[in-house]
């Protein structure tokens, strides 16, 4: 498994699949437990995924989430 510091800031290719499920509903300004409803997965999964999310990406919040995502679509 990679070191946290590796996978600090990585982007789009250090996401899981259900982190990517998630990253769109959070960067469009969803709620945790709408999110968890729509996946069928609890409220707390879905903070879990988020805050790894934000993790990864490099972000501190929802509102620089969406920015990356916008500026930085996910590859193909």
């Amino acid at each position: 498994m990679k070191h946290f510091e590796e996978v600090s800031g990585a982007g789009w290719r250090a996401l899981t699949a259900r982190e990517r499920d998630v990253i769109h509903p959070v960067a469009e300004g969803k709620s945790n437990k709408f999110i968890a409803m729509e996946l069928g997965i609890s409220m707390r999964t879905v903070e879990a995924h988020r805050a790894r999310i934000f993790y990864k990406m490099g972000v501190r919040n929802a509102v620089q989430l969406a920015r990356e995502v916008c500026t930085n679509p996910e590859p193909q």
